[in-house]
């Protein structure tokens, strides 16, 4: 009679934890992708567009201009849709990802904006997800790390 009160005590702490994960796994706003994966694809700039390429992809992409709606820039792409990068994952525009068949280009005025809406995106399960770059060829940097030598700290302890 002991064991089987202790299975109760067991079952009523397990079943509410077993609950709250199955309800947490069906919750669309849940990260589906690793972490690995999307460092695999900004690691050799793989989400980055040029405008270029972007105009060849014109028919099957959408452009998501997430910059200031009072500023348009006069790079402009058809079809555009100008979403505040605040309300990217509202229901409304997250149905207008769901229902993208093509790329989705992402576009901001400045690179970090749409980098972090990729992320979030990637993250969501969202594919064929690029941010739209104006540069040809991404920052690469140039100079070998050297340290300062200037600095003898060993010195000073002695």
């Amino acid at each position: 009679m002991n064991q089987l009160k202790k299975f109760k005590t067991a079952a009523l702490v397990l079943l509410p934890i077993l609950i709250l994960v199955i309800i947490r796994m069906n919750n669309p706003d849940v990260f589906k992708e690793s972490v690995s994966k999307a460092m695999e694809e900004t690691k050799d700039h793989g989400n980055l567009i040029t405008p270029d390429h972007l105009k060849k992809l014109a028919a099957s992409s959408l452009v998501i201009d997430l910059s200031n709606k009072d500023h348009h820039d006069s790079l402009q792409f058809h079809p555009t849709i100008y979403i505040s990068p605040e309300r990217l994952l509202d229901p409304e525009n997250r149905e207008i990802l769901d229902r993208t068949k093509g790329t989705v280009v992402l576009y901001a005025d400045d690179v970090a904006i749409s980098s972090k809406a990729w992320i979030i995106l990637n993250q969501l399960g969202y594919s064929n997800l690029y941010i739209l770059t104006l540069e040809e060829d991404p920052e690469v940097l140039k100079y070998k790390f050297q340290p300062d030598t200037s600095a003898r700290l060993e010195e000073e302890l002695n």
